[in-house]
């Protein structure tokens, strides 16, 4: 852990992955939630891309404000106007798939975490320098995990996530952490659709502790 004084940073490196999603349906939304908690998951990002993402978060906010320890952030976010909007509902943190530096003002000078999504060392450096202790690499699947030891390599205090193609497997996972992620971020390869539509919430909690425990125990080594 290259931050270990910042409380975030400690949240994010002790969580071990980090589940992305977005659903449409509130009773959906709420299962995914307790799900995930259930299966050890403490850090969950719910992603701004509906147009029901705003009448939901906070439906979420309360339920999480039942689950010792877990943090609730958004994600997708681009403009200041949205973080301020998601903050307001009790979004304890913001992600962007993008580096903007307006957001990153934003959030800097109302002292909220934010995850930039970079995909140049000037990217990660210019977060860096509005604030930014933990960037997204992404999209992941093409950046590969080589892109992270290039990055720390310049910029070594820099923590990093990887979103967008890591999949729930030792095979995907792996290399990441071996090039020093602080943890890993997964949607629809860990949320499957299929599980979902079909509310199998049992095998769903399985699967995701499968993730978390692979996850942990690369984070470890």
């Amino acid at each position: 852990m290259r931050n270990p004084e910042s409380k975030f940073i400690q949240k994010m490196g002790a969580a071990g992955m980090m589940p992305i999603f977005y659903n449409p349906d509130l009773e959906t939304s709420l299962s995914l939630i307790e799900v995930s908690y259930e299966a050890g998951i403490r850090v969950i990002e719910m992603v701004n891309r509906g147009k029901e993402a705003t009448r939901i978060f906070p439906e979420l906010r309360k339920l999480a404000d039942q689950m010792p320890g877990l943090s609730l952030g958004v994600g997708t976010i681009y403009h200041p106007w949205q973080a301020e909007e998601f903050v307001d509902q009790g979004a304890e943190f913001i992600v962007a798939p993008v580096m903007n530096p307006a957001l990153g003002k934003w959030c800097m000078a109302n002292d909220v975490p934010w995850v930039p999504g970079c995909g140049t060392v000037t990217e990660v450096w210019e977060a860096q320098e509005l604030g930014a202790e933990l960037v997204k690499v992404y999209p992941a699947n093409v950046l590969t995990p080589t892109f992270v030891s290039s990055i720390h390599a310049v910029l070594p205090t820099i923590e990093i996530i990887p979103t967008g193609g890591v999949e729930p497997t030792a095979e995907s996972m792996k290399p990441w952490f071996d090039e020093g992620v602080l943890l890993v971020g997964m949607g629809s390869q860990l949320f499957d659709k299929n599980l979902i539509k079909n509310k199998e919430w049992t095998e769903l909690k399985n699967r995701i502790q499968t993730a978390l425990a692979l996850a942990n125990s690369f984070k470890e080594i």
